[in-house]
């Protein structure tokens, strides 16, 4: 009789409880595969079940494996983790001049340049690799230089990109070369066809309305146009997030990080350089869930979040990717590990029966996990439209556009994201960004709000302005999501 049992023999039930389709559930405790199994259905249309060896996309846990890759080259003597980047990388620039000269690997692999997120651009965007990383220039910061931590997407792509620089080799083959095959991770890939193609893969679902809990429907993988296997380039944003895995390989990952690097004899990555992934290099203002009793001391490692839970020290990472959620966790002082993976979006299920399972570890009793996050998703999600009135405001009734439609109809321009393209149909009109097209309703005066409920950035609102030509020259858009971001303004391209 295993202390999980419980745990395990309830996961079924509370998929349906979270009505999502399926996990794949790991736990390896003092050496000992206690789980590895697959619950639920992989693919609900035909019935098809998950198992250990069923492919997830693990989203933004793959940035533990690009900090692990970073240490490679350290333990290599190629790289040194407080070197200045533009050192390795000479064209990479920030727009803050200082940071520029001074952000090292450290700094950018945890999250404290001062940029916020600064994610839409990509997200379905046409950008390479490359230019990803060189869209730093143009990205405003929120905050200075290592004041602040803040989660930062394309930071890692720029670690990606200067594995690349210094080993010769694309990130997909130095991370299989240097990690995948020497711990012995046979199923985990980098490329959206590898899983999609596969007989025993999960199949993404999502919410088919985001505020409402209930339901599922299948949603497409996320696969930029960039993205080519048989050329062997991979997601602009890989090193940030494109691994697919299974329990299975997962949980031999899990034994890797908790042996410090050694895989049987071996030493993979030097004991020093995996200690230096997983402590503690910037304080985070607040958690990123909320601020349960039983965790604290909220930090961020080398590709990785460290806390406090229950008086132990954890060390974890999720990874959120369309249609899959995952979550990877380590509580070391107790030799436990474990791995959930669910293909559905924003599943906040991996961290509950994480918290329940570590409780089962640790003999502690009374968490009540699974109602607890319920609870917390339900007010999070359900508040949504509540939250936007809040950030919009009131409108004010009786007005109207100061220009006829067809004059704020055109293409505007950011540096950073691109371009904004606003049409106009059957007298409403509309707005385009990477690829998505939805419907502009006014709000009031100059203001217009988007009315799409499965738009990226559904409710929010944007302003024209009138140049002074009297002629409408530029959109006003909180496109950065971040309240401590400024606006950034997309200027009319001129036909």
């Amino acid at each position: 009789m295993s202390v999980f049992d419980k745990v395990k023999q309830g996961v079924e039930e509370e998929l349906r409880a979270w009505d999502q389709p399926s996990m794949g559930l790991g736990v390896i405790h003092n050496g000992k595969i206690e789980i590895c199994q697959g619950f639920g259905l992989a693919d609900v249309e035909t019935g098809r079940r998950a198992d250990a060896d069923t492919l997830y996309q693990i989203g933004s846990c793959s940035k533990a494996f690009t900090a692990a890759a970073a240490a490679v080259l350290v333990d290599q003597g190629k790289l040194d983790w407080d070197k200045p980047v533009i050192e390795y990388l000479p064209w990479i620039r920030f727009m803050d001049p200082f940071t520029t000269y001074n952000a090292t690997t450290r700094d950018l692999l945890c999250h404290r340049t001062g940029l916020p997120r600064h994610d839409a651009y990509w997200i379905d965007g046409p950008c390479t690799r490359r230019e990803m990383v060189e869209n730093l220039r143009n990205m405003q910061p929120a905050w200075s230089f290592r004041s602040n931590w803040c989660y930062q997407n394309t930071c890692f792509v720029a670690v990606g990109m200067l594995i690349e620089q210094l080993s010769g080799k694309t990130w997909e083959e130095f991370v299989r070369e240097n990690l995948l095959e020497p711990i012995g991770m046979t199923r985990t890939t980098f490329f959206v066809d590898d899983i999609a193609g596969d007989p025993n893969h999960a199949e993404p679902y999502d919410r088919p309305v985001p505020t409402d809990l209930s339901g599922m429907v299948k949603i497409p993988f996320l696969k930029s146009d960039r993205e080519d296997k048989a050329k062997g380039v991979g997601a602009p944003y890989g090193p940030a997030g494109s691994i697919m895995s299974t329990v299975r390989d997962m949980l031999k990952w899990v034994e890797f990080n908790l042996n410090n690097g050694k895989v049987g004899d071996k030493q993979v990555v030097s004991e020093e350089n995996m200690k230096e992934l997983h402590k503690p290099q910037m304080l985070m203002r607040e958690p990123l869930l909320t601020d349960f009793a039983e965790m604290g001391f909220y930090s961020y490692g080398l590709g990785w979040f460290t806390e406090t839970f229950r008086g132990r020290r954890m060390v974890e990472h999720g990874g959120n990717i369309n249609g899959f959620t995952a979550l990877v966790t380590m509580v070391p002082e107790e030799k436990l590990g474990i791995v959930s993976l669910v293909n559905f979006n924003d599943s906040f299920d991996t961290y509950a029966t994480t918290y329940d399972l570590i409780d089962a570890a640790l003999g502690e009793s009374g968490g009540d996990w699974q109602k607890r996050l319920r609870g917390f998703v339900s007010e999070v999600f359900g508040s949504i439209v509540e939250q936007m009135k809040g950030q919009n405001g009131e409108p004010v009734q009786g007005t109207t556009p100061a220009h006829p439609l067809q004059e704020y109809v055109g293409t505007y321009r950011n540096a950073c994201y691109g371009d904004i393209v606003v049409g106009e149909e059957a007298g409403q009109l509309t707005f385009t960004y990477n690829k998505r097209k939805s419907p502009l309703a006014h709000f009031h005066f100059e203001t217009f709000c988007i009315d799409d409920a499965h738009a990226l950035f559904n409710g929010m609102t944007l302003d024209f302005e009138t140049g002074k030509r009297g002629k409408v020259d530029a959109i006003r858009f909180g496109i950065v999501m971040n309240p401590a971001a400024k606006d950034e303004i997309f200027r009319r391209v001129e036909e």
